[in-house]
């Protein structure tokens, strides 16, 4: 009797395993490595969301290759840099093929480091990155790699979208530029200096500072001194997260009108540290690639996105995590296969819908290329934006659309491809 239970209980086990091990099969995953606690934990939990949601969009239109489902599978990195590298371990020693991630670009260069490494040693058991926010530009240059893909605009492509914007503006005569000090800002910094001269020779450039990133300044008062003191009207600044958020409200309690051309300052989890009256004392442009206010929006986006609203009681914010999916998707039919190296080259010069026109991903970098709109924060808007069912009574008007075409702009990439199995 104990022998027959001993065999039924081995029996169901080796089932349950055989049925595990079978799902497995039948499920493609997606490593997502981003702060799920500290202080941009929210910025994290967002993309995170986003990125379940467009697998959940694809998986009930029927997945890939005939069934297989995509699957998000979270990993916390607290934004400390050791604990990108020690996630990036579990990854790998859980034989994820793919990983995701974005917020912050330090980050992003560590996992493009570990994995160029790991995959060179380990040929037929590759990684591949979508990259789908870290937006440093020398990712797509010098750094480039054949098992990362960037759905983002670089940092170049931004600024020259916001400079190619200020050059319209006849009122813009003095900018102070504002950057953290780490890979991003440096490259941010490095963009407007060379842009400015290039399309915008015109504007004089009256400060130039680089500060400790990540929300350890507090106090931003002294920064807003000294840009009164330049008498800059406008800050071009990459700050995101507390850095930006800090920067506007000491600039608006000090009462300073300046504008502000931004990357990342309109993010919700800004506007919501803001509050309306912060975030419309002072013009706060930005750069993205589409918003929900914006006339010109396609019919099959906005249901999209009504559908995100639905699913997580939040406006949509960014439809690159969108078109990463969607890309990522297609390029599995396109190879018939779930192997990064096949996926890696069917996703070379790959093109989808975007929210104003074509979007594609550049083969001879990897770098993804779309129209991208010009806002600004205003409580004059048909939507306003919602997070978490909060109604922030403000949200994005279009100032102008810049074409592709005018922010697409050389790379000094030399990529070294894998053979074509």
């Amino acid at each position: 009797m104990l022998t027959n239970i001993i065999k039924i209980i081995l029996l169901s086990i080796t089932l349950l395993s055989f049925s595990c091990t079978e799902k497995e099969k039948d499920t493609i995953k997606i490593a997502v490595i981003e702060p799920m606690s500290g202080p941009v934990a929210s910025i994290g939990l967002d993309l995170i969301e986003g990125l379940e949601f467009h697998a959940k969009r694809i998986n009930e239109a029927g997945g890939v290759l005939g069934g297989k489902l995509i699957e998000i599978i979270a990993y916390d990195n607290a934004m400390m840099a050791e604990k990108t590298i020690q996630q990036l371990r579990k990854v790998i020693d859980e034989d994820i093929r793919y990983v995701s991630q974005g917020v912050g670009s330090n980050h992003a260069l560590n996992i493009i480091k570990t994995l160029g490494k790991h995959n060179e040693r380990n040929p037929g058991k590759e990684i591949l990155f979508l990259n789908h926010s870290a937006v440093t530009t020398s990712f797509t240059n010098e750094l480039c790699n054949f098992y990362h893909f960037r759905f983002d605009a670089n940092v170049d492509m931004k600024v020259a979208a916001l400079i190619s914007q200020m050059n319209k503006d006849p009122n813009i005569k003095k900018v102070y530029l504002l950057n953290q000090n780490y890979a991003y800002g440096q490259s941010f910094q490095a963009a407007a200096q060379r842009l400015l001269k290039e399309r915008a020779p015109q504007i004089e450039v009256v400060g130039d500072e680089l500060i400790v990133p990540f929300g350890k300044i507090l106090d931003f008062n002294p920064y807003v001194a000294k840009i009164t003191t330049s008498g800059a009207d406008t800050v071009l600044t990459g700050n995101w997260g507390p850095d930006a958020a800090r920067l506007i409200r000491a600039t608006a309690n000090s009462g300073l009108k300046v504008n502000f051309y931004t990357i990342y300052a309109g993010i919700p989890a800004a506007m919501n540290s803001m509050g309306v009256k912060i975030s419309t004392f002072n013009p706060i442009i930005q750069v993205t690639e589409s918003h929900q206010n914006d006339a010109s929006q396609p019919d099959w986006l906005k249901e999209i996105e009504a559908d995100y609203t639905a699913y997580s009681n939040k406006s949509p914010y960014a439809d690159r995590q969108r078109f990463m999916m969607d890309m990522f998707a297609a390029a599995i039919e396109k190879a018939g296969s779930a192997d990064p190296t096949a996926v890696g080259f069917a996703l070379e010069g790959m093109t989808t819908r975007g929210p104003h026109g074509e979007a594609y991903m550049r083969a001879e970098d990897h770098q993804m290329h779309f129209d991208m709109v010009i806002s600004h924060i205003s409580t004059d808007v048909e939507k306003t934006f919602v997070y978490n069912g909060e109604d922030y009574g403000m949200a994005y008007i279009t100032d102008g659309w810049v074409d592709k075409k005018n922010i697409t702009l050389p790379t000094t990439c030399k990529m070294k491809r894998p053979n074509r199995s």
